[in-house]
């Protein structure tokens, strides 16, 4: 068999028709190069924008963000840090303030387990708990830290591993003195096993706690959660709201008379909701921002306003918003309504019957963006203080 002689006019069409492919392949990259969206974009370090102009430069007083990894402080539209990220899978995350305002209660997780550590004005850190091993399932997380109206006790979330049952790590609602050790901290909740258990405590000054508490509801074979209140440790406690609205990351109000919830309706897409709260029961709720993936609702000192972490458009990266909350009101007398279907910017509140035509109500105030190209972490609470 007699193969093809190469000739120098085969030869040239050969490397003709490489170059062509070389060519368009680079020129596809360019292309699309040149199309790609927002997915691929990196967020900026806070340190890196300029927001004095904005809105964020009218928050007053101080607010503490995470954003990987590193602790940061905005004050008149300027961010600051104050705990760089330790490096590895470390990181710092939920701050909390003591009632001084100055300084503050922050969790460091890192790869197997998560520590309190106080940290005051100047950043120096003190570790509060120390629930690394060498063994991992005698590893511990504690979460979610809150002080106590008068600062005397510090709240937090945390595991009290079953030694017969290390697969089963569920946190209950823990307390400890804030200036004691460890081995004085009490168990305040019982939590549901294999379901995360309770999370994110808020102490109140008549010495009651709410709380998040995941359960399994029968009715769509999910966990979903509740916010729950708690007069004393180890009382069974009860629920606020239904399971079916899958409500969760309360936020008392400065003057005590408002929760701010997180509600899902076991979908998707959130909604941050406001209703009034007497320290025992909450009112009819009003949803205030909807359909989107809110979380981790804080009150302004003022309580006049109501900021929160949401993703701003595709890339995913969740940024600072805040929207003006609706005066306190008294919770109805008649029987609340059946609640809408999440998703619409309405009231829940009860019937009232009136003879006469009410006013049309005025639009509710729409939710202000604070920040751009920034990705703060959605699960870090925010601390903020005047």
């Amino acid at each position: 068999m007699r193969h093809p002689r190469w000739t120098g006019g085969r030869a040239l069409a050969i490397l003709l028709m490489a170059a062509v492919w070389i060519g368009s392949g680079i020129a596809v990259y360019l292309y699309f190069g040149a199309h790609r969206t927002m997915l691929a974009a990196q967020a900026m370090k806070p340190t890196d924008v300029r927001l004095k102009e904005g809105p964020i430069s009218r928050l007053p007083g101080t607010v503490y963000l995470a954003q990987g990894g590193s602790l940061y402080r905005l004050r008149r539209g300027s961010f600051t840090p104050v705990l760089k990220a330790p490096g590895g899978a470390s990181v710092w995350t939920q701050p909390a303030f003591k009632p001084d305002g100055q300084s503050l209660v922050v969790v460091r997780r890192d790869y197997g387990s998560s520590d309190l550590y106080s940290v005051d004005s100047s950043g120096r850190e003190t570790p509060l708990t120390h629930n690394a091993n060498r063994a991992v399932e005698a590893n511990h997380w504690a979460f979610y830290p809150h002080l106590s109206p008068d600062g005397a006790s510090i709240f937090f979330s945390y595991d009290r591993k079953d030694p017969a049952n290390a697969y089963n790590v569920v946190l209950s609602v823990y307390s400890m003195p804030a200036g004691g050790a460890f081995s004085q901290a009490k168990k305040w909740t019982v939590p549901v096993s294999y379901t995360g258990g309770d999370v994110q405590p808020i102490p109140l000054a008549s010495g009651s706690v709410i709380y998040t508490k995941y359960s399994f509801d029968n009715k769509t074979n999910k966990i979903l959660s509740q916010i729950y209140l708690t007069p004393r440790a180890g009382a069974p406690g009860k629920p606020l709201t239904d399971i079916e609205d899958d409500c969760s990351q309360p936020a008392v109000s400065p003057d005590g008379q408002r929760l701010a919830m997180i509600c899902t309706g076991g979908k998707q897409f959130a909604s941050l909701e406001i209703a009034h709260f007497d320290g025992s029961n909450v009112g009819p709720a009003q949803i205030v921002v909807s359909g989107r993936l809110a979380a981790q609702p804080t009150w302004s000192p003022d309580g006049a306003s109501v900021v929160y972490f949401a993703p701003q458009g595709l890339n995913g990266h969740f940024q600072l918003w805040q929207i003006a909350t609706p005066a306190p009101a008294p919770p109805a007398a008649a029987a609340p309504a059946p609640s809408p279907a999440r998703g619409s910017q309405t009231a829940k509140p009860a019937p009232t019957p009136t003879p006469t035509p009410s006013p049309s109500p005025s639009p509710p105030p729409q939710p202000v963006q604070l920040t751009s190209d920034l990705d703060f972490d959605a699960t870090s609470t925010i601390a903020w203080h005047v």
